[in-house]
C-alpha cells in the first residue's frame, strides 16, 4: 500500500535548463504527529540523477538540482519555474479529485 504522500504527489514534469533536462514534482505531505497540518514540498533532479532535492519553492528545488549558489538568479530559473507552475496548474485541472483534501476528521 503506497503511503500518503505519494497518493498526494503530482505526476512528474521535465523542465530544459541550460544545465540540463530537470524532473520536477511537487507533493504534499505531514508528520506523524497530532495535528500537524499538510506541507507542500517541491523535489527536483537533473537527469540521470537518483537523488530528490527538496525545497519548499520551486525555484530553490530547480536551483539545488542544478547545482547553481544560492545567491545566483539568472533569467532561465525563472522561466523554469514559470514553466513548471503552468504544467502543474494544467495537471491540477486534468485531475478533479483531491486525495489530501477528502480526509475525514476523527
Amino acid at each position: 500500500m503506497a503511503g500518503r504522500a505519494v497518493a498526494n504527489r503530482s505526476e512528474p514534469m521535465t523542465v530544459q535548463t541550460p544545465r540540463g533536462p530537470v524532473d520536477l514534482v511537487r507533493q504534499r505531505w505531514r508528520s506523524q504527529r497530532a495535528g500537524s497540518r499538510w506541507e507542500w514540498e517541491w523535489l527536483a533532479r537533473r537527469a540521470g540523477q537518483r537523488d530528490w532535492k527538496e525545497a519548499s519553492t520551486a525555484r530553490e528545488a530547480i536551483r539545488q538540482a542544478t547545482l547553481l549558489a544560492p545567491g545566483k538568479q539568472p533569467g532561465w530559473l525563472t522561466a523554469a519555474v514559470a514553466e513548471s507552475e503552468r504544467g502543474l496548474i494544467a495537471q491540477a485541472a486534468e485531475r478533479p479529485e483531491d486525495p489530501g483534501g477528502s480526509e475525514v476528521a476523527g
